[in-house]
C-alpha cells in the first residue's frame, strides 16, 4: 500500500490544526510555540490562516447588507465563537433572536 499525495496533504492538514489548537490553548506567542516544536513562523502562520479559514467554512466574502444606526436606532452586536461579528439595529428584535440561535 502506497499512501497517495492527497492522503498525505490532508494528515499534514490535521496535524498543523492540530498544533494551531494546542497553541490557543498554550497561551504562549507564535515565536515561542513554533522553537519548542521545530516549525518556522512563516509555516506555522500560514497553517493559523488556513485553520481560521476552515473554522469559518472557507469563504471570507462578506456582504454589506446596509450600514447599522443609520436610523437613529442603537446597534446591537452578536460576537460568534469564530470571532465573527454582526452588527444589527436593535429595533429588529426578530432579526437578532434568529442570529443569536445560530451562535
Amino acid at each position: 500500500f502506497t499512501p497517495t499525495n492527497n492522503m498525505i496533504m490532508k494528515e499534514r492538514r490535521e496535524y498543523m490544526f492540530t498544533l494551531v489548537r494546542q497553541w490557543r490553548e498554550s497561551g504562549l506567542t507564535r515565536q515561542e510555540f513554533c522553537l519548542q516544536h521545530g516549525i518556522t513562523l512563516g509555516k506555522f502562520s500560514y497553517w493559523i490562516n488556513r485553520w481560521k479559514e476552515d473554522e469559518s467554512g472557507g469563504d471570507n466574502v462578506f456582504i454589506p447588507m446596509g450600514s447599522p444606526g443609520t436610523a437613529g436606532h442603537p446597534v446591537l452586536s452578536v460576537v460568534y465563537p469564530n470571532g465573527v461579528r454582526l452588527e444589527v439595529p436593535s429595533a429588529d428584535l426578530g432579526l437578532l433572536s434568529r442570529l443569536i440561535a445560530l451562535a
